[in-house]
């Protein structure tokens, strides 16, 4: 609606930065080995100043920290943001207009998030944001390892999905035998019942199954009526059940975000079955102008590639060393053996 409102070395270990295209108008900005993902937003017109939050256990290393800073419809590019005390003078990049003129700034920000969330008591945390412009919200994904999350893959992809269709394929490494595939979708200027984004799923199992006719509002705009609060993402605060009814729209019915091992009130059947080896995420904007800017994926088994971008599975640096210890072994006893001969 045109105006909604108003008409694999050590030094790799930690995480894989990717830059190759992904679908049509998304790309793989970061993947990580034996990781996951803290994903949340924020956006207001009525104050300049809030919040967003991280749930990090504590004792976990940070891989990377980016944020999202997403302008208004034609209203160019974002303003200025500043984070936990923080001024952004430059962004890292930025994600042009594909089919909507809406363009987003990314900041890496992981050189002062990570030591603050690495030094904080862990769990829930407040990180002050305040930004001034025409600016919709903004949106802080960060990466971070613990035990937990050993054998797990999580995937930051960004960009512009087309409102007419896109689809992101997900290749797994092995069978699909268990686990949790939760996915988190980001889209700005977005709002009201008659705007939403329909999500559907395809599997080896399964063809084009919906998962969602509600993806949109502005859930972390807390539903301000006025443009400059229009943003969404799943995450902190959200729940992993998948929408009960996949074809009800309305604004407050889907919060972004999604648990493909499991069903709906619908069908109860989980999206992923055992032996699926793919994942295909299809996505399509009835209204012709949400800015679905962000896809953000954090599974407990490996995913090994993302349309067509090979995701390293990088070992542990307590594996690599074992590994080295290992190969050093097989050599010094290959040396015997040639001695003894």
């Amino acid at each position: 609606m045109k105006n909604k409102l108003l008409t694999a070395s050590l030094a790799g270990l930690m995480g894989i930065i990717l830059s190759s295209p992904a679908s049509a108008g998304m790309s793989v900005r970061s993947t990580f080995s034996d990781a996951a993902l803290s994903i949340d937003g924020w956006g207001s017109q009525s104050t300049s100043s809030g919040f967003l939050q991280t749930d990090i256990p504590a004792g976990s290393t940070v891989l990377g920290a980016y944020l999202y800073s997403s302008a208004v419809w034609s209203s160019g590019v974002a303003g200025d943001v500043t984070l936990n005390g923080n001024f952004l003078s430059s962004a890292s990049g930025l994600l042009l207009p594909t089919s909507n003129p809406v363009h987003t700034n990314i900041y890496d920000v992981t050189s002062f998030m990570k030591p603050a969330i690495e030094s904080s008591a862990g769990g829930l945390q407040n990180w002050s944001i305040s930004e001034s412009g025409y600016t919709d919200g903004e949106v802080l994904v960060v990466a971070y390892k613990n035990a937990a999350t050993i054998g797990g893959t999580a995937i930051i992809m960004d960009g512009g999905l087309s409102t007419t269709g896109d689809t992101t394929h997900l290749g797994f490494l092995a069978p699909y035998s268990g686990g949790d595939a939760i996915m988190s979708l980001a889209s700005s200027y977005s709002y009201g019942d008659g705007q939403f984004t329909n999500v559907t799923v395809t599997t080896d199992s399964t063809l084009s199954r919906a998962l969602t006719s509600a993806a949109g509002g502005n859930d972390d705009g807390g539903f301000e009526d006025a443009n400059g609060a229009l943003i969404t993402v799943g995450g902190v605060g959200d729940s992993i059940l998948n929408p009960s009814d996949p074809f009800l729209h309305g604004a407050a019915y889907d919060d972004e975000l999604y648990n493909l091992a499991l069903g709906n009130g619908v069908d109860p059947t989980p999206f992923l079955k055992t032996g699926d080896k793919f994942v295909d995420i299809f996505t399509q904007n009835p209204s012709n102008d949400d800015n679905v800017f962000g896809l953000f994926f954090t599974s407990t088994f490996r995913i090994s590639n993302v349309d067509g971008t090979t995701i390293p599975v990088v070992p542990e640096p307590e594996t690599y060393a074992m590994l080295l210890t290992g190969l050093g072994l097989l050599s010094f006893a290959a040396r015997r053996r040639q001695q003894n001969v």
